[in-house]
């Protein structure tokens, strides 16, 4: 998990290391976060936060598959489900958001990063908490 995002949208990626000698860690860890940095900003400029009560505490984790060139594959999916109202609310608004934001230019702008940005959980907060 990457943390919060404007406190209010968390990313988190799954991934494994990126293979690359000691001296190259740091460039490819920077290139890596400026990758993720975009994605997010991205999400969050896409996402109309659902109008909430500050003390719901909801988290909406979507997963998406994305293809070489950034395009979703298949739906974006709800990790868990909740017959709550609010988090019914906010998974729709994250699900719209995912889906508004594709095709995302930052995965085929970096085919290299490809194997880590293919499947990504993003999680949602409630913007008012």
């Amino acid at each position: 998990m990457l943390g919060r995002i404007a406190g209010a949208v968390c990313f988190s990626l799954l991934m494994a290391t990126v293979p690359v000698r000691a001296e190259d860690r740091k460039l490819v860890d920077s290139r890596f976060a400026a990758v993720v940095k975009e994605l997010r900003a991205s999400v969050q400029a896409c996402w109309n936060k659902p109008d909430m009560n500050k003390d719901d505490k909801s988290v909406v984790t979507v997963i998406i598959r994305l293809a070489k060139d950034g395009t979703i594959i298949g739906k974006p999916e709800i990790q868990s489900r909740s017959k709550d109202k609010a988090f019914g609310l906010l998974a729709e608004s994250a699900v719209r958001a995912v889906t508004r934001c594709a095709p995302y230019s930052a995965v085929e702008k970096n085919p290299d990063f490809y194997e880590y940005l293919k499947v990504i959980y993003m999680s949602f907060y409630n913007p008012a908490h």
